[in-house]
């Protein structure tokens, strides 16, 4: 899905945007001086290539996990995510020593944000596992 918006956002009480499901971003214009002046985007039902005038640009990739690599290591749900949080480590998947962050795991609010917060958390984890492993001859 792309949403755009026609003007600066603080200039318009309430914005003006359009969003442009089924659609794949086709390219960008714009320049460092202006900056970002349009884009095209590509119906992916149609094939129709479209150019629109925008300033502002918000794009959703999707929220598809894209780790069918990972189905016979560890555990995911019916829709490929990891699972994690099965043992006393939150963030490490049933197979120890493996953890998962961000929006491929299981139950993430799937936010840059959120998954930066994971990475951070994820390595007291590790040191956790690595240090009951040492501890544990």
């Amino acid at each position: 899905m792309i949403a755009c918006h026609a003007g600066p956002i603080s200039a318009v009480p309430t914005p003006a945007s359009r969003t442009r499901a089924r659609s794949s971003q086709g390219g960008l214009a714009g320049d460092q001086v202006a900056g970002l002046t349009g884009a095209t985007y590509r119906n992916r039902d149609t094939g129709v290539l479209q150019a629109l005038a925008l300033r502002h640009l918000f794009l959703f990739i999707g929220a598809d996990p894209n780790a069918e690599w990972a189905r016979e290591c560890v555990a995911t749900d019916e829709r490929g995510f990891v699972l994690t949080g099965t043992t006393a480590l939150p963030l490490q998947t049933n197979r120890p020593g493996v953890f998962a962050i961000g929006d491929v795991r299981a139950g993430s609010t799937k936010r840059v944000a959120a998954a930066v917060g994971e990475g951070a958390a994820v390595v007291s984890q590790i040191h956790q596992h690595l240090a009951a492993l040492a501890a544990d001859p």
